[in-house]
């Protein structure tokens, strides 16, 4: 295989962008490129070698058409379908990644559902599940010892293997509702301890794992946490340390210095020794 000069591959990486959409995967690029160069610098055949590989199918899924070489959708025009997938899902306050399957996506394409059409159904079953909600939990709760949220029963109402899996554990109740929800979760319970957080702040706090169900706890404790450091002359944010009682490794270790300050504070004032004058000796300055 010929060598391919940096330039020469920006250019043809810059025309297949323009071709099959921005975000198109590093993988994708790589085995078009390929393509590419082998038919002579031929745009088509480099396509269409692309889009009959493993790894077409695997972020494609149901796009190609049987004869193996054209396809039902652009690869742009695939991404924004399934993007509004998603936001149908996302509009009834469900997690749309427990929905919105490569399974499902499949069939969707394959049957060129429109994201109107999806919309329409999606719709539907939840006016349907409205009407029920209060007969629905009474039956969980009955059958199966679980009180079940509004999501999480609309969930399952559109895909019951995820009744299914809540019922065995497979998939937890936070996991269930959406992610645009949890955000404004976490934001409304950060302002109620006096803490503004913007959507981006937000966000970065539910991937390193707080929950709805944890923020107030996190956010009340980081304000105590940051407490200590301003009497120790010590400068950090509420937010920071949120994200340090979430996992954040550095600020761990900045939480700890802190905490271990303080206990070395606390201990030296208990072992302190009144003198008979009344004052305190054998504090030693930490």
């Amino acid at each position: 295989m010929a060598t391919l000069s940096s330039s020469a591959r920006a250019l043809i990486i810059s025309e297949a962008k323009a071709k099959f959409g921005p975000n198109f995967s590093d993988a994708l690029l790589s085995i078009y490129i390929d393509a590419y160069i082998d038919s002579g610098n031929d745009g088509t055949e480099a396509g269409n070698v692309m889009r009959q590989s493993t790894a077409y199918a695997d972020a494609f899924p149901g796009n190609l058409n049987p004869d193996g070489i054209s396809v039902k959708f652009s690869e742009s025009e695939y991404l924004q379908i399934v993007d509004s997938y998603k936001r149908k899902v996302e509009s009834l306050g469900v997690n749309a990644e427990l929905i919105i399957t490569n399974d499902r996506i499949e069939t969707l394409i394959e049957n060129v559902v429109s994201p109107q059409e999806f919309g329409e159904r999606v719709q539907s079953i939840y006016q349907n599940v409205l009407t029920a909600l209060p007969e629905v939990k009474e039956y969980y709760q009955l059958n199966f010892g679980q009180e079940l949220t509004d999501a999480e029963i609309i969930a399952s109402a559109i895909d019951p293997n995820i009744s299914q899996q809540l019922a065995s554990g497979a998939i937890d109740a936070a996991s269930v509702v959406s992610q645009n929800i949890v955000r404004g979760q976490i934001g409304g319970l950060a302002a109620a301890e006096g803490v503004s957080l913007s959507l981006t702040q937000a966000e970065s706090l539910r991937q390193q794992g707080l929950t709805a169900q944890t923020a107030r706890q996190s956010f009340r404790q980081a304000g105590e946490i940051q407490s200590l450091a301003e009497q120790q002359g010590r400068t950090s944010d509420v937010v920071d340390i949120v994200g340090g009682l979430s996992g954040d490794p550095d600020e761990q270790k900045r939480i700890q210095r802190i905490l271990g300050q303080q206990a070395g504070l606390s201990s030296a004032q208990a072992g302190a020794v009144r003198s008979q004058t009344g004052q305190y000796t054998g504090l030693e300055e930490i």
